[in-house]
């Protein structure tokens, strides 16, 4: 059955890659910084939004600081969890720039693609 799909296609003057390539799906860019274990609680969950500007790149920083006038005992940060609500590929990306797993802060940079906005979810979870 292969030899008469390759003959027939020889014939039409396609190649046999056509029929075996699978289409592209565009992904996510999800993140993850640390390890959770079953001890771990979630810290906070922040929905960070922001519009795109048209042939620009929009970026800002989240900061995450645990208040310590109110947390005696501020909480240490063990896994951050950055999901791209984004599926279509056209979401932004997030990298760690300071603190994160081991600490009790956090700064991440957010930065959009060119023409496009980004929405991500931030959970942060600690002991």
């Amino acid at each position: 059955m292969r030899k008469i799909l390759l003959l027939l296609c020889i014939a039409m003057g396609l190649s046999e890659n056509v029929f075996v390539e699978p289409a592209t799906v565009p992904e996510s860019h999800n993140v993850i910084w640390g390890a959770r274990s079953s001890r771990d609680v979630l810290i906070k969950r922040e929905i960070v939004k922001e519009t795109f500007k048209p042939l620009r790149v929009v970026s800002s920083n989240y900061e995450f600081k645990q208040k310590t006038d109110r947390i005696p005992y501020p909480r240490t940060i063990t896994q951050i969890v950055v999901t791209d609500v984004y599926t279509d590929g056209d979401g932004g990306h997030a990298t760690l720039k300071s603190g994160g797993p081991g600490m009790d802060f956090a700064v991440i940079h957010l930065k959009s693609q060119r023409g496009h906005g980004y929405h991500f979810t931030i959970d942060i979870y600690g002991q």
